[in-house]
């Protein structure tokens, strides 16, 4: 229970963090190309921080990471391709039960074709880090010390949708649907975290599956 509390106060604490940090870039830029990016920046760096200054507090160990090996690159394609087959069953499934999805995130930068494409390049260079960094290099890593692994990566693929499913609009079932692809996306990176033991591989999955949606929304959206 104490590990999920941290866990959850470290969630919390990035939220506050990164909200602190951009919300004065929203009040003064607006919605401008800038502005959008600026704040975008500001808010992924606050799971950074937080996982930073707990670790740095807390934790005597380091989080493992180095060059992925050529199989870990194998494990990092597969696992990009099984979170965007996830992505497209779950969009399918909204599609088919007539399901509204929306994401406020997606609101903001409607009609902004070059913020698709500094999104698809945050997601190597800021976002994928930042947050594999907190959720698996520092949560899971913290709740393994008091649960069985598989309990760890399931625990913590619930504190991961919760500062996605905070952007999500519309209705209740929209939400719950929509909740499944961060939480199915957060248990596939922990199995990968726990198998690889290195975070680089992780943050390349998750960058990849980022980056892959934003342009392919570019592309098809432009």
């Amino acid at each position: 229970m104490r590990a999920l509390v941290i866990g959850l106060g470290l969630v919390v604490a990035a939220l506050l963090i990164g909200t602190v940090l951009s919300i004065p870039l929203f009040a003064l830029g607006g919605t401008s190309l800038a502005a959008l990016t600026a704040a975008i920046i500001l808010s992924e760096a606050g799971y950074a921080i937080a996982g930073w200054l707990y670790f740095r507090r807390w934790v005597s160990e380091s989080v493992p990471i180095t060059l992925p090996t050529p199989r870990q690159g194998v494990w990092m394609i597969a696992s990009t391709l099984l979170m965007l087959g996830i992505a497209t069953g779950v969009s399918a499934l909204g599609t088919v039960f007539d399901v509204q999805l929306g994401r406020l995130d997606q609101d903001l930068i409607a009609g902004k074709p070059t913020m698709m494409l500094v999104m698809a390049a945050l997601s190597f260079v800021l976002i994928a880090p930042a947050e594999e960094y907190l959720f698996r290099g520092v949560i899971q890593q913290r709740l393994m010390r008091s649960m069985r692994p598989s309990a760890a990566i399931v625990a913590t693929a619930f504190l991961f949708v919760i500062p996605h499913a905070i952007g999500y609009l519309g209705r209740a079932e929209g939400v719950l649907l929509l909740s499944t692809v961060p939480f199915s996306l957060a248990v596939v990176m922990g199995v990968l975290y726990e198998r690889v033991n290195n975070l680089s591989v992780p943050i390349l999955a998750h960058a990849c599956y980022n980056a892959i949606l934003f342009l392919t929304a570019y592309v098809t959206g432009f």
